[in-house]
């Protein structure tokens, strides 16, 4: 599913979002999340052997709801599913790119201190496939509620 210039705006401009994911019990874990893309799918980047990287390795499913940064009544909703877990230097290397945009400076060190030297705990990230997008843009919705 493609997403929309509005979503893709508001995440370029430090939108934050609120994903849930199924714990093994059934119920549901939520987590205030940077969010990034590329192309048409969503990128979450988390360090690795939390709880929530449990839940989505037992059950792919995740939902988010991305925020506009200046105006947090509107939103998306997205269901979709993590297609792939990117576990090496990649995640690293991406979630310095995030901290950068978000901070403006590299993720839990500064300038010129290497990943390695600082002894950071690795992280992975989540290649989410977008099944359904629900567009709450204010004061008009862009979709229907369902």
């Amino acid at each position: 599913m493609q997403l929309s210039l509005e979503l893709k705006k508001a995440i370029d401009n430090n939108a934050f979002t609120a994903i849930a994911t199924i714990l093994s019990n059934g119920e549901i874990q939520n987590h205030l999340m940077w969010v990034d893309y590329k192309d048409d799918s969503l990128l979450i980047n988390t360090e690795k052997g939390r709880q929530k990287t449990l839940n989505i390795r037992e059950n792919n499913s995740i939902t988010l709801v991305v925020f506009e940064p200046s105006e947090m009544y509107s939103s998306w909703e997205v269901r979709g599913r993590v297609v792939e877990i990117i576990e090496d230097h990649t995640a690293n290397e991406h979630i310095d790119k995030l901290y950068n945009r978000y901070t403006k400076h590299p993720y839990a060190r500064e300038d010129p201190i290497s990943w390695d030297e600082a002894g950071i705990k690795d992280r992975e990230l989540w290649i989410i496939e977008v099944d359904r997008l629900n567009s709450m843009i204010r004061p008009q919705a862009k979709s229907e509620p369902e």
